[in-house]
């Protein structure tokens, strides 16, 4: 039994010396290479590399992600135990302001600009990773449940296919763009504010009432049962 234990260790000790003997030939190798690289620089080389990683490293820590920070995270899921949430991401500051007076516009379908979020982190990191590259802005939509599941049932009511309830929560009559989608704009009450995730910044807007109702939406409902 000893022997097959010598044996063992042996072997393992053999392999042990491998691995290190490979590791250092790379090594030496990559010192190779650094070093007659080194031979054609020059200072000024040398300066402007290090001011490369230096602007990178500032980069690196403007663009931190701050979507996690426990006010960001209060801010967005604050009304989520009676309210549907949705966010979209936009690069301009001057878009989200004016998605605060103007209202959400969006071509067609609503999901295909906006995404629903719940407070769970792996979900919320998920479709954060996908869409953050659209821009730094976070601007986040809360319908209240009363609001969005009555409107539901009333569609299901007219058995229009295709259509959603966040086409009937406007009060401008939708347009249709130069691609003939027909374009249509969410209430403002309905936008909450907006987030920036590389910053925390987080910005409310006074408008804002997820238990916005209007006259405006029954009459989109009479318009859709005609159409």
């Amino acid at each position: 039994m000893e022997y097959v234990v010598i044996i063992v260790l042996f072997v393992y000790i053999v392999f042990l010396h491998f691995q290190l003997s490979k590791k250092n030939h790379l090594i030496e190798t990559m010192v190779g290479k650094l070093t007659k690289f080194e031979k054609e620089w020059d200072n000024d080389h040398v300066l402007n590399l290090l001011e490369k990683l230096r602007l990178l490293g500032n980069e690196t820590i403007i663009k931190r992600d701050r979507l996690f920070d426990e006010p960001v995270m209060k801010f967005l899921f604050a009304n989520e135990k009676d309210s549907k949430i949705f966010v979209h991401y936009t690069k301009d500051i001057s878009v989200a302001k004016k998605i605060f007076e103007e209202g959400f516009k969006f071509a067609d379908s609503f999901e295909k600009t906006a995404e629903q979020i719940i407070n769970d982190s792996v979900d919320l990191t998920y479709k954060h990773n996908i869409r953050k590259y659209y821009g730094k802005y976070i601007i986040v939509i809360c319908i209240s449940n009363s609001i969005y599941n009555h409107y539901d049932e009333e569609i299901k009511h007219i058995s229009k296919q295709n259509m959603q309830v966040e086409q009937v929560l406007t009060d401008i009559a939708p347009c249709f763009n130069d691609n003939m989608d027909e374009v249509f704009t969410l209430s403002n009450h309905y936008i909450k504010g907006y987030v920036n995730y590389e910053t925390g910044e987080v910005v409310s807007n006074k408008q804002f009432n997820p238990n916005y109702n209007s006259e405006a939406f029954n009459s989109n409902l009479k318009r859709i049962r005609t159409t």
